[in-house]
């Protein structure tokens, strides 16, 4: 069976390795706050999971699976054009961005871009993709029946699915054989690992590009097991090698926007506060409260997380306060440019607020992630933060105004402050070989 213990390649992705990095990713205990967090905000949600927990008593959970396997094959398309050289799929906006920066240094590179989206299960080719899927399930069944009995919903979908994006993902690359590369930019969703699993197996190459800063204080640091991987700086490549693994020919290329050096104003005019998963909300309206109760005339912006599932509702913060705007579709950063200070938890935004030149304050109340998840507190990244005084702005001033914090920044962002341009030629020279 898939999830018996076996003698693994850590150099190279397989599909017991994408499987057990799921796993091991959607059954920590964070990941589960999560869950928790979307059934408590989502009514379709909480019923499709009491379903499934019904299902239970009468068997039915294994085809429960099934159809969720079947969804995903189906999800998948476009499929690859015969003058594609490189695969990628990205499932989330910050993906798509770090995957388009990696083609835009590739003129050779002619890419396929798969997405995940139920109106792709009704474009005629599907139909040879669902027989094959069809035809495996005997082999997988007992996989299946091995993870309804052993996970919750989520967690059973999100492991399962694996499963279904390699057979759909391995077919898609036997069909097509001019795809030499995939290009990945998690190295933990199922879709993304499918693929790796899929390319690797096949005697393709691999790319990763990480998407987002590596949680340096997580229970659980997935491995990077790419060919090559193209890193921020070498703050999140120590991460890996100290505390999972990569092996991998490494580029660093800094991060995906251009930075601004920081900038200050004579006084605060706009507050953001930058929401993630796991937001407390009392602690949000008890900033706010003190914000509003030192500095009346100040603006706030409430920018939520990206994903809509995890959206916390503060209509009544607008209603009671003047100056208080919430946003999640704007461009990131026209919210940075508009704040002089902003409060975020533990969010890899952080950077991006860095990056575009406004001091990040942390505040770990924010929400109920561990204290300092990403590191970037004990790594001097960050300022620390108990809320909001009178005197905040020039504390964190005194902070990021030292030499010693742009050394640190450069270790997380090997662009900021200095040549962009040779950057991205040595990475284009170290990229190019892995798509011919």
């Amino acid at each position: 069976m898939l999830m018996k213990n076996t003698a693994l390649d850590l150099k190279r992705y397989s599909l017991t390795t994408a499987i057990l990095v799921v796993k091991k990713v959607e059954t920590q205990q964070t990941r589960s706050a999560v869950f928790a967090e979307i059934k408590n905000k989502n009514a379709l949600f909480r019923t499709v999971d009491r379903i499934y927990a019904l299902a239970g008593f009468f068997f039915m959970q294994p085809f429960i699976l099934f159809a969720y396997m079947l969804k995903c094959v189906l999800s998948v398309g476009p499929v690859s054009d015969e003058n594609s050289n490189v695969v990628t799929i990205a499932n989330f906006g910050n993906e798509r961005h770090s995957i388009d920066r990696i083609l835009g240094l590739l003129p050779d590179a002619k890419a396929t871009y798969l997405t995940l989206s139920n109106r792709n299960g009704f474009r005629r080719n599907q139909l040879s993709a669902l027989w094959r899927f069809l035809k495996s399930v005997p082999r997988c069944w007992s996989f299946i029946r091995y993870l309804s009995k052993s996970y919750e919903f989520m967690p059973a979908c999100r492991i399962a699915s694996v499963l279904a994006f390699y057979i759909r993902f391995d077919q898609m690359l036997r069909a097509n054989p001019r795809l030499k590369t995939a290009l990945v930019a998690s190295n933990y969703s199922p879709e993304a690992l499918g693929l790796a699993a899929a390319a690797h197996e096949s005697g393709r190459n691999v790319i990763y590009a990480n998407h987002a800063p590596v949680p340096g204080n997580s229970a659980y640091v997935p491995p990077v097991l790419a060919d090559c991987a193209v890193f921020y700086g070498e703050a999140i490549f120590q991460t890996y090698r100290t505390r999972s693994r990569c092996s991998s020919e490494v580029v660093l290329i800094g991060q995906p926007v251009e930075t601004t050096p920081m900038q200050w104003r004579e006084k605060v005019s706009t507050v953001g506060i930058f929401l993630t998963a796991l937001t407390k909300r009392e602690a949000l309206v008890s900033l706010v409260e003190t914000i509003k109760a030192d500095a009346p005339q100040t603006n706030i912006l409430i920018r939520h997380h990206p994903v809509s599932l995890l959206e916390t509702d503060v209509s009544d913060l607008i209603d009671a306060y003047p100056g208080i705007n919430a946003t999640r579709d704007t461009p990131l950063k026209d919210d940075i440019a508009a704040c002089d200070l902003v409060f975020c938890g533990n969010s890899g935004v952080s950077m991006n607020v860095l990056c575009g030149g406004r001091p990040a304050a942390y505040l770990a109340a924010l929400d109920g992630l561990p204290h300092d998840y990403l590191g970037f507190v004990s790594d001097g990244l960050q300022y620390e933060v108990g809320g909001w005084s009178s005197s905040l702005y020039e504390d964190v001033r005194g902070f990021y105004d030292r030499e010693e914090w742009r050394s640190t920044m450069q270790k997380h962002d090997v662009g900021y402050g200095t040549c962009s341009a040779t950057i991205t030629d040595n990475a284009r020279r170290q990229l190019e070989k892995w798509i011919t």
